[in-house]
């Protein structure tokens, strides 16, 4: 099976529509959701279609309708006051360049009426044209170490050269952060100033930079596959502005790390690690004043008894609050691939039938009308330290929204491959 699943970018909308249902004096009670759709909010170049829908507990569909961006969109229904609602988002992408369809579907389970606003999530700039280090006396060849988006040229004259160039992280002035290591040098240096302003020039001797003499190690559990993230916040930053320190990738595994730490630079950290095995993976987010020098696997497990969507079962241990089953499946020319991920609620037994609703929705894509069955793709299981609710964990899933983990802030998980 592809992988490319992982590489779409899921977004939460919808449109309006409601049932003109005439309950008066008959008990039944409106349920209506109301998105309001960022004016910002972009779509990608490849995607057709961006459709909601509202179903029932047995999958019927009761309303559906299409995104607008910059419009305030409803979706209502009058039923039984106790009735339980999902909420679902279809995405066609149509990857011309390739010449395959991908349908990506997001269940949200048990949802609640209200109004909910979808935003634009910050976009990754790459132009490389907001600063400028010019350094000399590097040696060569010198090598930029922290994680931060560049893009330069280097070479060996007159004692070594680099011509780096970045994006700052805000705008229009900036923080900025980078290290760099010669290979003259055991130890790396870094360039660290405030309120840099865009096109700002900085020609420097590279033997001026200071030295990160400060090593932290981290030890994590037995692994044969890692990888993690380091970042650092100033108190005072406006908009959470993390500056990349380090990053690490270990398809081996990595049970001990040492990472060059400048001191006196940030006030808190971020830390984002995910380890694992052939059977299981975790991950953890820890945002905390120092960084952590050891990492305990979480305690939160799982084990699925049925595998299909019509009947799925699994059983749970430890203080997850949110579940992500995802089906996935293609055509026999793997031309057409199909994706239904399903968000609920964790509890120690959890028992879900999500094909109808699948079925249901299909129908409205004749290019589907032939995926009867989703074989199970992955499960994850995760939970906040700070946010324990599993409504308000799934408002942040449905408006797209990314949760800024605050500081002595924990997100971690397990989650575990089936195809």
């Amino acid at each position: 099976m592809k992988n490319i699943f992982f590489l779409l970018l899921f977004s939460a909308i919808l449109f309006s529509c409601s049932n003109d249902v005439d309950d008066t004096g008959s008990g039944l009670q409106d349920f209506t959701i109301t998105i309001h759709v960022d004016p910002d909010y972009r779509f990608s170049n490849f995607t057709q279609s961006l459709t909601a829908f509202l179903s029932d507990e047995s999958g019927s569909i009761l309303a559906r309708g299409e995104l607008q961006i910059g419009e305030t969109l409803t979706l209502s229904y009058s039923g039984e006051p106790s009735a339980i609602y999902d909420l679902s988002y279809m995405k066609y992408d149509y990857l011309d360049f390739v010449d395959e369809d991908l349908f990506s579907l997001k269940t949200f389970s048990d949802v609640e009426q209200g109004d909910y606003t979808i935003f634009p999530r910050q976009a990754i700039e790459n132009s490389n044209d907001e600063i400028y280090i010019n350094l000399e006396n590097t040696g060569y060849p010198c090598e930029v170490t922290s994680s931060t988006t560049s893009a330069g040229t280097y070479g060996p004259e007159n004692g070594g050269y680099y011509k780096f160039r970045s994006n700052l992280k805000g705008s229009p002035t900036s923080d900025f952060y980078v290290s760099f290591k010669s290979p003259n040098d055991q130890l790396d240096r870094y360039f660290w100033q405030e309120d840099i302003e865009e096109g700002s020039i900085f020609n420097i001797d590279y033997n001026t930079l200071p030295e990160i003499e400060n090593i932290v190690t981290v030890q994590s559990p037995s692994n044969n596959i890692y990888n993690y993230g380091l970042e650092g916040l100033v108190n005072g930053m406006t908009n959470n502005i993390y500056q990349p320190i380090r990053e690490g990738n270990y398809p081996s595994g990595m049970t001990s790390l040492s990472i060059p730490v400048a001191t006196n630079v940030f006030d808190s950290y971020l830390f984002r690690v995910s380890f694992g095995n052939d059977n299981f993976q975790y991950f953890k987010d820890i945002n905390a004043p120092t960084i952590p020098t050891s990492i305990a696997t979480p305690e939160i497990s799982f084990v699925v008894n049925n595998q299909s969507a019509s009947n799925f079962n699994m059983t749970t241990n430890g203080d997850a609050t949110l579940y992500n089953v995802i089906f996935r499946g293609s055509n026999s020319s793997e031309t057409v691939f199909m994706s239904h991920s399903v968000y609920g609620e964790v509890a120690p037994e959890i028992t879900f039938s999500k094909k109808n609703v699948r079925i249901n929705i299909q129908q409205s894509y004749p290019k589907l009308r032939d995926f009867q069955t989703l074989p199970l793709g992955s499960v994850l299981l995760s939970h906040y330290n700070t946010l324990s609710l599993y409504k308000d964990i799934l408002k942040y899933r449905i408006q797209g929204n990314v949760y800024e983990i605050p500081e002595n802030g924990i997100y971690e998980g397990v989650s575990k491959k089936y195809d």
